[in-house]
């Protein structure tokens, strides 16, 4: 062709095929301690549109393949047999068709934590159970909650939204971790490739003996696929649901038997699950079970187990994985692979599957499936029995270096191109994947200077241009002017290997990001901050450290255009299955750091409140932490989130019930954080203007002590938070205009001063004074106002009430 910029074939059939015909999944990287137990929860990482055959760095030139001819209407392939011949439009609306997948890769992150699409009206039975989770200090678990999901299906069109969808898959998340009913279609969906463990018949007979399995195994040894083909093997109509126990929470078998014929899933797989007590113990007497027809099945890992199974007999089964191949076969021939034998017993792919679970042979069947959806360049003439099985030697040295991440070849390149335009412009056009080329290139300038580097003089005018530079890192350009590199799940081992091999310019690089992000125009903005959350993520899986993720989200938290993303990437990160547990300590480490950006402080009260939906404990304890701010726009976020929390549904009582064992705790953090959250709930009014706290039905009794010793640590403050003033404010105008408050609010002040075992009645005496002139000042050479009549007559009812007073008891002051 006549045009420098070459054109290879991109259309819908270039999605690429996963194991189930009807999705697309491409290759996550080996090492993923992820859970891949059925076709269903493989993700799409790298989520990256086929490319050309190009050069990679250090990859020698591939021979054109000639690929099989189609019926009309396969999918499964890369490339269009008449790409050379498309018209302009039909190129741009193949290529418009591919935007979107850097969402959709993120969507499958997503999903792979948890977010299984919940039904409309699923049941949430037994009572919805918040996960808990502290490293701080043993407290009682929340209550259960009545009532039903509100959780709907989602589907986004994420080709044409606007930053919006991480927030709402989120959600889906977080539904996932409630007790949901699994519906049939999404059951169907995880047995659609499944190959049974070796040991699958000893696991089924325990389980229809006693009604109980655990299911033992590490991360991708097929444990939910497992569990639900055992639980619809015994053919009893059983009506399947899943929950979860979160660290420090509480569970019986009692829990279980208010329903029939129900085919229970305990999901103890995520980081730093268990139960607490011993569920061993629980098993032993499992009649309960047999009278409800019901039976259950825990998914755990030996090590989760070990702790908890004295007393439980021989219910676990640890699972062995069935062979390697067998499951590479079925995954590629679901995938409709065009030869999938010839993938299965090539030597090279036969040694780096042996003795692999059936999760990590899943993302060689989605690598394999990547490459041959590849986009090809078409011969005149049939290509040689040579050169096939030249191109198929290079294609599984392909697969190879993808598994790898692709390291020993950009280690090559690397070495072989110190020069800073061309590494700068590979890092460009991997982060900015799909962007117009001419937008990568001034990008890449950037970059250049933000990570402080100098260009020498350049040549002729001013240095390399874009076709020459797209051409040394082994890119091609499409006729529209997007750059494609040469592989897919090669971008994100571009960005992969740049963090670990220049920590000391990743807070530079991130920065670079969100400038990016927020200059460029329509959707390519939002696009690269999804992309770019999709690699944090990863990258934190995989090194095990969260400075990268604290280093985005805090740039991110700096820019108006992207305050949500970096808000919705932490909370993503804090319910990961993998990191979840590494980032909530994080985030609790970083509500404590004093010099932390006042962008980043409102950024994590935002993620407490989303995360507060299934870990409410562990929310509360960073939000008292972060209200110890004195920046007024991060205690407004937190009281944001404080309110947030209240006003769910059966979530109220277990709040009260875990602030109150705070308040008693020997652990300084504790009550300190109680008592911070107290002064935010005791802010709220009801619609009638009393306090919201004095209102509380049943709860009021067990909250008073609470209240009367959160009032007692307020009145110690010198000088008094806005927060204090705030809620003493609200508690007086309700005592001054609501009929029969007054003396209750009289009564809990007197006792805040006076009601303690330390003799500090007279400090709290003077704080008490200054929160009441805060209400109403006073003002000696004018006439008392009623407001100031009612000022004074709190201070001679506390004054009065103090046991030291001779005349306590003998007149209480009336207004």
């Amino acid at each position: 062709m006549d045009s420098p910029f070459r054109f290879l074939g991109n259309g819908p059939a270039d999605e690429q095929p996963s194991a189930q015909p009807k999705s697309s999944a491409s290759p996550p990287m080996d090492g993923e301690a992820d859970d891949f137990e059925a076709a269903h929860d493989a993700v799409d990482f790298s989520s990256m549109n086929q490319k050309p055959q190009a050069s990679a760095p250090g990859m020698q030139d591939s021979a054109p393949y000639e690929a099989p001819a189609l019926a009309s209407g396969d999918s499964t392939s890369g490339g269009h047999a008449d790409d050379d011949h498309a018209t302009p439009e039909d190129r741009h609306n193949r290529q418009e068709g591919k935007v979107s997948q850097g969402r959709e890769a993120l969507q499958q992150l997503l999903n792979r934590t948890g977010a299984e699409e919940p039904h409309t009206n699923a049941v949430v039975e037994p009572d919805e159970r918040m996960p808990l989770g502290s490293i701080q200090e043993d407290a009682p678990g929340f209550e259960v909650s009545s009532g039903r999901s509100e959780s709907t299906s989602v589907r986004q069109n994420f080709g044409t939204n606007n930053g919006v969808a991480i927030g709402v898959q989120f959600q889906n998340i977080i539904n996932g971790m409630r007790t949901v009913e699994l519906r049939d279609d999404w059951v169907d969906q995880q047995l659609a490739v499944y190959v049974p463990p070796k040991n699958e018949k000893d696991a089924a007979d325990k389980l229809r003996a006693e009604h109980v399995v655990v299911l033992l195994g590490e991360s991708g040894a097929g444990r939910q696929p497992t569990g639900l083909r055992l639980l619809r093997g015994l053919d009893e109509e059983l009506t399947f649901k899943r929950f979860h126990r979160e660290p420090k929470d509480p569970f019986s078998l009692a829990d279980l038997t208010g329903q029939q014929k129900v085919g229970w899933l305990l999901d103890l797989r995520a980081e730093g699950d268990t139960v607490s007590g011993g569920l061993g113990f629980s098993f032993q007497d499992t009649t309960a079970l047999k009278t409800a027809m019901s039976y259950l099945v825990v998914l755990a890992s030996p090590e989760v187990w070990e702790p908890i199974s004295n007393g439980g007999g021989d219910v676990a089964v640890t699972l062995e994985a069935p062979e390697a191949t067998d499951v590479l076969l079925a995954h590629l021939r679901a995938a409709q692979c065009r030869m999938p034998e010839k993938w299965a017993v090539d030597s090279r792919i036969a040694q780096a599957i042996t003795g692999k679970l059936p999760g990590k042979v899943k993302r060689w069947s989605d690598a394999i499936m990547a490459e041959e959806g590849r986009s090809v360049v078409a011969t005149a003439t049939a290509a040689t029995n040579e050169q096939i099985a030249r191109e198929f030697n290079e294609r599984v040295e392909r697969v190879i270096e993808a598994m790898a991440d692709w390291r020993n070849q950009l280690r090559t390149w690397h070495i072989e191109h110190p020069d800073s335009d061309h590494r700068n412009f590979l890092l460009a056009a991997a982060s900015m994947d799909r962007t117009p080329v001419d937008l990568i290139y001034r990008a890449s300038e950037s970059l250049a200077n933000t990570l402080g580097e100098k260009p020498k003089p350049r040549p002729g005018q001013q240095g390399p241009g874009i076709i020459e530079l797209t051409y040394m890192i082994g890119a091609e350009l499409t006729a529209d002017g997007t750059v494609m590199l040469p592989s897919d799940g090669y971008a994100e081992a571009v960005v992969e290997y740049f963090l670990m091999d220049r920590a000391h310019l990743v807070d530079r690089f991130t920065e670079w990001t969100a400038t990016q992000a927020a200059k460029l125009k329509g959707s390519l903005g939002t696009q690269l901050a999804d992309r770019v959350a999709v690699w944090v993520i990863r990258h934190t899986q995989k090194s095990r450290s969260v400075n990268v993720l604290k280093s985005v989200a805090g740039q991110w938290s700096n820019s108006k255009i992207l305050q949500r993303h970096a808000r919705d990437l932490l909370s993503v990160a804090a319910v990961d299955s993998e990191i979840g547990r590494l980032v909530r300590d994080g985030i609790l480490v970083w509500a404590r750091d004093d010099e932390a950006p006042e962008s980043l402080l409102i950024t994590l009260a935002g993620v407490c409140q989303q995360v507060s939906q299934v870990y409410p404990k562990e929310a509360l304890l960073r939000l008292g932490e972060l209200a110890a701010s004195d920046k007024s726009a991060v205690t407004a976020a937190v009281g944001e989130a404080f309110n947030a929390m209240w006003d769910r549904p059966g979530q109220r009582h277990s709040v009260r019930k875990v602030l109150r064992t705070w308040a008693r705790s020997s652990t300084g953090s504790l009550r300190r954080s109680s008592s911070h959250a107290f002064l935010y709930l005791a802010s709220r009014v009801e619609e009638n203007g009393a306090p919201s706290l004095l209102f509380a039905g049943n709860d009021y009794e067990s909250d008073l002590p609470w209240i009367v010793q959160s009032w007692r640590t307020t009145l110690e403050y010198d000088p008094a938070p806005d927060t204090a003033v705030d809620a003493f404010k609200v508690w007086m105008e309700g005592a001054a205009s609501v009929p029969n408050t007054r003396d209750a609010v009289f009564s809990i002040l007197a006792r805040a001063v006076h009601d303690a075992p330390e003799d500090n009645s007279a400090v709290r005496f003077l704080g008490l004074n200054r929160l009441a002139t805060h209400w109403e000042p006073s003002e000696p050479r004018k006439p008392l106002t009623d407001r100031a009549r009612f000022r004074d007559s709190l201070i001679d009812w506390v004054r009065a009430a103090d046991p030291a007073n001779p005349g306590t008891g003998s007149s209480v002051p009336k207004p």
